[in-house]
């Protein structure tokens, strides 16, 4: 813990001395957007380009246009040049300044500073508005924009945090009946949190790291840094509930749930390692950000949580019905094994009492060797679901005649019974519930979003607004063209640059174009063009298309000009069109991984494969779901949106990586009961109602943890965040519930033995693990399938 206090503090100090950096510039390699960027470099441009602070003077005011507005503005103008990092301001009086509105009330004020929009900070934007106090008294409204605006916007998702903690600790408390028990998930999730957006913080001086980036870490970090703790301290009180000592219990948990963590945490990191494949440093920045938080999370659970064990052990310890139920099951364990002429067994008066440790007499239980031996494959020429007789294989419970002992199945025990034994209308249903719900999937298009889907009150808005009313809606997205000529002109009025200008303008929506501009060379030129729509309006990605596939090559040819399309919508249009490009590359080496992770886990070609399909179920359906509210605008306004909003690209394809990780952790914990149960007893059926009865609470209990911190997340007034919201809730709740309480059960009870089919080849190849084994095999009998879960068994008596 010590050293956990240590690393926190370290990491604090240093984001106090180097502040948390992000960015929003969208780099797209071998892009015609990108080639327009580098050639523009030529020109003797300051680092932060042209950044905007809107004027407004509003009614009942004098318009900007009068005399003494005009001093006001000027006065502000020459305050502002002596603000640090400002090395240059343009009234909208000057040629080449940011002009005046039509009605005169609206104008912008050019600002230059030496620092690009990452060093842009919240305090360089408010000394600038601050700076322009002459104009602001003499009743004019100031109004930052652009990454001046965005640097303003910058708000702490703290709130969001702390609902999703509350959320947990409600869960837990109600699933532990303990304080401090569920107090314990949420110091080790909190501590991960602080420790990974400080270093996400870090990062962003080593990369642009988007603003969403951070917060879609916090988002997945927090969420599986409380549910790996859940799981890890589950079985810790399921230990000590047997009468193992803390400490024994401790180490025991950390070898056996601790490995299943490892192995569903780096699942998440693989899935999101493929977005490499995609070749945007965007997607890097966005899979490095919520990589580092699943990390740290594993290793607060690794590291910390053994700690806090060992420390507040026998606070953990549970009650009397908690030990009740362990010893139950034990008992009905030993009595469904036990040959029919066997002596019944009976409790002895130590065994009526709870103890929370083993006598030092007492012998751990040990596996008979047909125990330990467990049918692994069938014959190289066996078929699935008809494989030879295994010799070390135990008799099915249906071979034996037998008829499991034990109370009648209740909670999830209940369910698991009713799914099984109607396996195909549960899997018929399943489908159709999640078909339904995938179905608006069919339309998700990729859009881009602007600062007109900015909260309103917002700067990033404000400005938006008033210069859209003012210039038209074109003027917040200027798109620039840059040529590169094979010789020197002239000047602006060179025929092959007069020649691209009245093509230009002669563009259908074009609204304006700017005079062209050479650089010192006279060998580069460029034009400012305002499109007559928005940046997010599909007309003008349209236009983007429209300039570069006719209007430039009918204007450049046969002159040896080089043309590109640039600006901040023909880089978003670049960056969609690259993402579809590469989105079926991704998905498929996301498939793969998860299902050769399944495979080398659970030793069956028939489950790695299903799993890896079914997965694809709950991201579909999340898929749809964000298609009808955002771009539909479904219930838009109930989340804080005005109406539809379209979806960047980048957010399905993360989600499908993020999403296939989360899903692999309930899928390794669900698997790994439901093989225990199948290898100890050969009945598949059996051992589907025994995984799932036995992890269903404890499934679902994680998945609401998570689903209340991802829905915390909606009150951010980033769209983005509230996609990432939506969708990954969407996606948890029917991961947790429909797929593994649904699909997964009705699948593999009609596939049969066929689940564990494993032909020779690769069980030569295969590595044996053992996710969940902590070396002491058999000293701790799993939950009866009548109980109710894991979590029911640890739950304590206040």
């Amino acid at each position: 813990m010590t050293a956990w206090l240590v690393l926190l503090v370290a990491l604090a100090s240093a984001v106090g001395a180097f502040g948390r950096v992000t960015s929003e510039a969208v780099t797209i390699p071998g892009s015609d957007s990108q080639a327009a960027r580098d050639t523009a470099g030529a020109f003797d441009d300051a680092a932060s380009g042209r950044q905007p602070v809107v004027l407004y003077a509003p009614a009942g005011t004098a318009p900007l246009s009068s005399s003494g507005q005009r001093r006001a503005v000027e006065e502000a103008a020459r305050a502002v040049e002596g603000v640090d990092h400002v090395v240059a301001v343009t009234t909208p009086y000057e040629p080449g300044g940011g002009g005046l509105g039509a009605d005169g009330r609206t104008g912008r004020l050019t600002v230059e500073l030496d620092v690009g929009g990452r060093d842009i900070t919240p305090e360089t934007t408010r000394a600038v508005t601050d700076a322009a106090a002459p104009a602001a008294r003499a009743g004019i409204e100031v109004t930052a924009g652009g990454d001046l605006a965005a640097a303003a916007d910058k708000g702490s998702t703290g709130h969001s945090e702390i609902i999703g903690l509350a959320a947990a600790f409600v869960v837990l408390t109600l699933g532990f009946g303990s304080l401090v028990a569920a107090g314990v998930p949420l110091l080790t999730g909190a501590v991960g949190l602080g420790a990974s957006l400080c270093l996400i913080g870090l990062a962003g001086h080593l990369m642009d790291m988007p603003s969403s980036g951070a917060t879609i870490a916090a988002m997945i970090g927090l969420g599986v840094g409380i549910d790996y703790t859940l799981f890890c301290l589950t079985r810790f009180r399921e230990l000590l509930a047997a009468g193992v000592g803390v400490e024994d219990a401790a180490a025991r948990t950390t070898a056996g749930s601790g490995k299943a963590v490892v192995f569903a945490g780096s699942a998440v990191v693989a899935a999101l390692a493929g977005l490499a494949l995609g070749g945007l440093p965007l997607l890097h920045a966005l899979a490095l950000a919520p990589g580092i938080a699943v990390l740290v999370a594993m290793a607060a659970t690794l590291t910390l949580l053994p700690a806090v064990l060992s420390l507040v052990g026998p606070r953990l310890a549970p009650g009397v019905r908690a030990v009740r139920t362990v010893r139950a099951a034990r008992q009905a364990r030993a009595e469904r094994e036990a040959p029919d002429d066997a002596v019944p067994y009976e409790k002895t008066p130590d065994d009526a009492a709870p103890r929370t440790h083993a006598p030092d007499d007492e012998v751990p239980y040990e596996k008979t060797p047909d125990e330990t031996a467990p049918r692994t494959h069938a014959p190289d020429d066996s078929t699935p679901g008809d494989e030879a007789p295994d010799a070390n294989a135990l008799p099915r419970a249906e071979d034996r005649g037998e008829r499991r002992k034990g109370p009648a199945p209740a909670g999830w025990g209940r369910i698991a019974a009713f799914v099984t034994s109607r396996p195909w209308r549960c899997l018929l249903g399943g489908l159709v519930l999640t078909g339904v719900l995938a179905a608006p999937a069919a339309q998700l298009t990729f859009g881009q979003l602007d600062a007109g889907d900015k909260a309103v009150g917002t700067a990033s808005r404000t400005a938006y607004d008033r210069v859209a009313d003012a210039f038209g809606p074109g003027a917040n997205g200027p798109l620039q063209v840059v040529s590169t000529l094979p010789a020197p002109a002239s000047g602006p009025d060179d025929t092959r640059i007069a020649a691209v200008t009245a093509a230009l303008r002669t563009t259908g929506g074009v609204a304006s174009v700017g005079p062209a501009q050479l650089d010192a060379s006279g060998t580069r030129v460029r034009w400012q063009v305002i499109p007559t729509t928005a940046p997010a309006d599909p007309d003008t990605v349209a236009l983007v298309h429209r300039l570069r596939d006719e209007t430039l090559p009918a204007a450049t040819g046969g002159t040896g000009l080089v043309t590109h399309v640039g600006g901040a919508t023909a880089a978003q249009a670049d960056l969609n069109e690259r993402l579809t490009e590469r989105m079926p590359l991704v998905v498929g080496f996301v498939l793969a991984v998860a299902a050769l992770l399944l495979l080398v886990a659970f030793r069956s070609p028939v489950v790695a494969v299903k799993a890896a399909l079914m997965n694809l179920v709950s991201v579909a359906a999340s898929y749809g779901v964000l298609t009808a509210v955002f771009p539909w605008g479904w219930g838009a306004s109930l989340i804080g949106l005005e109406g539809p909003v379209p979806i960047p690209g980048y957010v399905p394809l993360l989600m499908f990586a993020v999403l296939f990780g989360l899903a692999m952790d309930y899928e390794v914990f669900l698997l790994s009961a439901v093989r225990a149960a199948y290898l100890r007893d050969g009945d598949n059926r059996g051992a589907v109602v025994s995984g799932l009865s036995g992890t269903g609470r404890i499934i679902t209990s994680a998945a609401l943890i998570m689903v209340s911190v991802f829905l915390g997340y909606l009150l951010s007034d980033d769209p983005v965040v509230k996609m990432f919201g939506i969708g990954l809730a969407t996606a948890v709740a029917l991961d947790a519930t429909v797929v593994r309480g649904v699909l997964v059960p009705s699948t593999m009870v009609l596939l049969g033995r066929a689940n564990w089919w494993l032909p020779g080849v690769l069980d030569r190849l295969l590595p044996r693990l053992a996710i969940e084994d902590d070396g002491h095999d058999g000293a701790v009998p799993p939950a009866s399938p009548a109980g109710d879960a894991p979590l029911a068994a640890a739950r304590s008596a206040s």
